[in-house]
This record gives C-alpha cells, sequence and structure tokens, in this order.
C-alpha cells in the first residue's frame, strides 16, 4: 500500500501540480521524495517568503495551484506573509507543513506550536491530515483552495501520519453544472444595455479566475462599452484594443479622470469587479440613482460599491447570453473622439520627462518600447508600481505579476523566477525598487542554478519614495526612509549574471536589447530622479 506522503502526492499531480517550492526540514523529507517519484519538481529557495510567492506566481500564470513546503517552528511562521498575499490576491496556495509524530504533541515541547491556529486566520481551509482517507483530504483542500473565491488551504502533516501506509480512495471527477440567468431575470440588464447611451465597464480578477477574457471581449464589442481593468486584470483584453480607456487601483492622478467619467457613464457594470484592488476613495463611488450592474462569480457582500442588478454565477455564461441579446444596431453611443480624448488624457496626466536625470515614467516607457509584446512580467510594490501600472501595457491575462490584494514588498524577484521555471522560452522581466530586491536578494541564486536569463530593473533612488511623500504631506519630519543599498552590479556577477548601471533612456535601451540576448540573467540598475512621484501620488 503507499504512503500518505505518496497519496498527498499523487493527489497534487493529478491536479495539475508539477513544481513545489520551499526549504526542508526533516518533518518533509518523506513528502520530497514522493514528490520526486511523482513527477513534481521540488526547488529549493532561500526562505519560506521566496518560496511562497513563486507558489502565488504558478497560480497566477498557469491556473494550477501552487504548492509551499515548510517545516516545522519558524519554517511555518516564515510562511505567513506570503499565505496572506496568496488569500488578499485570491491564489489557489497549498501550504503544507511537516510537524512532529502524534505520539509526542502531549509531551514535546521544542519547536512546538499550533501550527493549524497561526494560518487558520489566513486560509480558507487547515487540517492535519489522517492516518486515513488522506486522498479525501487533498482532494477536499484542492476543490476549497479552487473554488471561488481563490485561496489558499493548509495541510498539516506529522512525520508518523507521512509514512504511515493506507488505502488510496476511488477517484472520482463530478461535472459541474453552471446555472444561467433566466430570461425574465435578463430582461432588466438587456434594457438598461439598450438605453444606455455613456455605459462604462469596470473589469476585474474575477473574469480571468473564471476564464471568461474571450466572452468579455465578445461582449464589449457586441454592445460598445469601454472598459477599465484593475491592475491584476490587466491584458483579460488586450490593452491596445479600442475599447480599453486603461487601468485603475491605486493611482490618485489616473483615479480621478476614471472617476469623472464614472460620474458620467449613465450604466455602470461591474464585472468580476474585486474591491480588494482599489483604493479607499472607490468606497460608495456612485449612488443608489446610478444605474449598475453587478456580474460576478460570488455575492457582493462586500458592500464597497451597490448595484442595482446583481448575477452572481458563471461570468462567462452570464456575459454571453446578454451578448446574444445585442442589437444589430447600437443605439449612438461612446464616439471614438470621446475616447481617443479619454485615453490622451491618463496619458498626458502620466507623461513626465524631468530636467535633470533619468524619470521613472521614461525607464517603464522605454522598456515596454524594447520587450516583446508576450513578455512576462513581475512588479514589486512601492511608487515605481503605481506608475508602471499605467504605462506598461499588457496584451495577454496573467502577464503583469504583482502583489495588489496585500502588496507585500520583495514579489518581484521570487514571481519572476516561477515565471521563468514555467515559461523558459518566454522573455521574463521583473521590475523593484531596491528595498523590495533587498529583502530576497538571496533568491538570485536561483538564477544561475536552474540557468534563468530574465532581467532584472532597480529603480534606485535609495528612498523609500512612497513614504517619504507620505511624510511630507504630513508635514513630518523625514525619517527612517533613506536606504543603503549595495553595489547591484558586483551583486549580480557574484551571482554569476550581468550587471548594468544605466542613466538615461539610450542607456536602459541597449542594456535591454542586451539583456534580451543574454543565455544568463541581467540586472540593470536604473538610478531614477524621483521627483514625478510627487505629481503621480
Amino acid at each position: 500500500m503507499p504512503k500518505t506522503a505518496d497519496i498527498i502526492a499523487a493527489a497534487l499531480y493529478e491536479d495539475g501540480v508539477r513544481y513545489a517550492f520551499g526549504i526542508p526540514g526533516g518533518e518533509v523529507l518523506e513528502l520530497l521524495e514522493a514528490f520526486r517519484k511523482a513527477g513534481i519538481k521540488f526547488i529549493l529557495t532561500k526562505q519560506e517568503l521566496g518560496a511562497g510567492i513563486m507558489a502565488d506566481a504558478t497560480y497566477q500564470l498557469t491556473g494550477k495551484p501552487g504548492v509551499l513546503v515548510a517545516t516545522l517552528g519558524p519554517g511555518i511562521t516564515n510562511t505567513t506573509t506570503a499565505v496572506a498575499q496568496a488569500l488578499l490576491d485570491r491564489s489557489a496556495l497549498i501550504v503544507i507543513t511537516g510537524e512532529i509524530a502524534t505520539s509526542l504533541k502531549s509531551i514535546y515541547t521544542h519547536q512546538l506550536i499550533d501550527q493549524e491556529s497561526l494560518l487558520r486566520p489566513l486560509v480558507k481551509w487547515t487540517t492535519t491530515i489522517a492516518a486515513k482517507n488522506a486522498f479525501d483530504q487533498v482532494r477536499k483542500g484542492l476543490a476549497i483552495a479552487r473554488q471561488a473565491m481563490p485561496g489558499p488551504v493548509h495541510f498539516n502533516v506529522p512525520t508518523d501520519v507521512a509514512t504511515a501506509e493506507q488505502v488510496e480512495s476511488r477517484r472520482f471527477a463530478p461535472i459541474p453544472v453552471r446555472t444561467l440567468p433566466r430570461r425574465e431575470d435578463r430582461a432588466p440588464v438587456e434594457a438598461l444595455l439598450k438605453k444606455a447611451r455613456r455605459p462604462l465597464a469596470l473589469v476585474g480578477l474575477g473574469v480571468q479566475t473564471e476564464g471568461a477574457e474571450r466572452e468579455l471581449k465578445r461582449f464589449i464589442e457586441a454592445w460598445r462599452i469601454p472598459f477599465i481593468a484593475t491592475y491584476k486584470a490587466k491584458g483579460v483584453v488586450p490593452e491596445d484594443h479600442p475599447l480599453c480607456a486603461g487601468a485603475t487601483g491605486l493611482s490618485p492622478v489616473v483615479d480621478k479622470i476614471h472617476m469623472a467619467h464614472v460620474r458620467e457613464a449613465d450604466l455602470i457594470l461591474t464585472v468580476g469587479f474585486d474591491p480588494v484592488e482599489l483604493r479607499a476613495d472607490w468606497i460608495a463611488p456612485w449612488d443608489e440613482k446610478k444605474a449598475t450592474v453587478n456580474i460576478d462569480l460570488v455575492p457582493n457582500t462586500h458592500h464597497v460599491f451597490r448595484s442595482s442588478y446583481e448575477y452572481a454565477g458563471s461570468i462567462a455564461g452570464c456575459l454571453h447570453s446578454l451578448t446574444q441579446a445585442a442589437p444589430k444596431r447600437l443605439p449612438s453611443r461612446w464616439l471614438d473622439a470621446d475616447l481617443d480624448r479619454y485615453r490622451r488624457t491618463i496619458q498626458n496626466a502620466l507623461e513626465s520627462n524631468p530636467p535633470k536625470g533619468l524619470g521613472p515614467y521614461q525607464v517603464a516607457l522605454a522598456l515596454r518600447e524594447v520587450f516583446p509584446r508576450d513578455t512576462i512580467a513581475t512588479i514589486d510594490t512601492g511608487s515605481h508600481r503605481i506608475l508602471i501600472n499605467h504605462v506598461w501595457q499588457s496584451f495577454e491575462p496573467r502577464r503583469l505579476l504583482q502583489s495588489n490584494g496585500l502588496g507585500t514588498m520583495g514579489y518581484a524577484l521570487p514571481s519572476a523566477i516561477a515565471a521563468k521555471l514555467m515559461f523558459p522560452k518566454r522573455p521574463v522581466l521583473a521590475m523593484m525598487g531596491e528595498a523590495g530586491l533587498d529583502m530576497v536578494i538571496g533568491e538570485m541564486a536561483l538564477l544561475a542554478q536552474h540557468k534563468l536569463a530574465l532581467t532584472l530593473v532597480v529603480f534606485r533612488d535609495d528612498t523609500l519614495s512612497l513614504i517619504k511623500l507620505k511624510q511630507e504631506r504630513m508635514k513630518l519630519p523625514e525619517t527612517g526612509v533613506t536606504m543603503g543599498s549595495p553595489d547591484y552590479v558586483m551583486v549580480a556577477e557574484a551571482y554569476g549574471g550581468n550587471g548594468f548601471v544605466v542613466n538615461n533612456v539610450a542607456e536602459i535601451r541597449k542594456a535591454a536589447h542586451v539583456a534580451l540576448n543574454s543565455k544568463r540573467f541581467t540586472l540593470i540598475e536604473a538610478r531614477i530622479n524621483p521627483a514625478e512621484y510627487k505629481h503621480q501620488m
């Protein structure tokens, strides 16, 4: 009979898992061997935070659950930020932790904490795997992790349970049956769509969670509805589509422009629009008089915004039904000139060329112009991320990775590592500040070890610029925001990569072209003038 560890590995492999990330201890060695035999590659990382972010990115990129493996004690305590990241960024993350034998728990104290209670507030479900029915426990956990809204689950595996032999349960694969809105329920929404002269769609993560991108594109084209996407939903419809009005989330400057159009709109459709990605200014952005329709996987229980009508179920199915009802001739609405003016207003608000030095806008724009359309990009948290989301265009879903629900620093490098492991032939670009890189700098060792020829761009200003700006606006003295970071070119070379320092647009273009043609990783340190952040925040 198979061991419990073998059953866990088999269930994960069956669900599409091919990679696991983490740092082993003696308590998880049986599981690592089970992974090896099942065909799941274990990637040893430098810290559990990096491992968790890599696992999160695996789900974001492939739609298959990501797996984080940690041992007991500090192993599990180090996972908490990564698990919270998965919870708030809606990622199906499987957290597997080792634990001492069940026979010792009542008398042993070394490294012993209540592991289930530690993670319970951060996961959708936590369980200690038993020496019976392990397959059913794992399948249940996978189902909970992937159902709307996706999120992390925790499997705690005692050492004596991992090695116990048990009968493997019979497999089953139920066929899901989705309900669609009834004709009489759709009628009021169809009437609003036909009547509207300035409809506007706000599109979020739920669209790509369900894989409803194709139906969304057909819907907006059939009804001619411009859309705004949240940061993590960028690319659900290519951003150079004529009905794309840009992105929204954390930029006060851009959101002010979007809000003006929201006020003017006579119909707002929120489609998979999760407010976990939004600034507090999005609380109650319209009143009950505004015609609004919410289409999502789950009902609106957050009450951040209100809706006149709501459909909770299959986003793709609802959009398909509404597309079928679109008239052949639409009423006059949203002239091309209006949409062009809308997009130009946003672009004009972003454009910046500092009189001295290299601006972050210039860096982001140059990178987007040099890197191919199919590039997978990752961004770390900081002032640069807010700007980049409005400069870097995405043409496919799940191709701009970031921590937006939690907003954790240290995200860009580990997620780029996962991206290059998953898609070795695609260009991968990680954009970060020096503070975010410093938090996970040890993970750079994986780049040469796994021959990952990706590009890292560090927006260096030696300051926590976003926090510094908040201090200035609160009329507080500058305290605790100046960084002391290393020579990144030397660090890159020490880890087996290329390193460049750039001070102007020509230099960054040249370095980017070198990076795209290199067989090893390249770090580009962009010495930026952060002055323009004042105008963007």
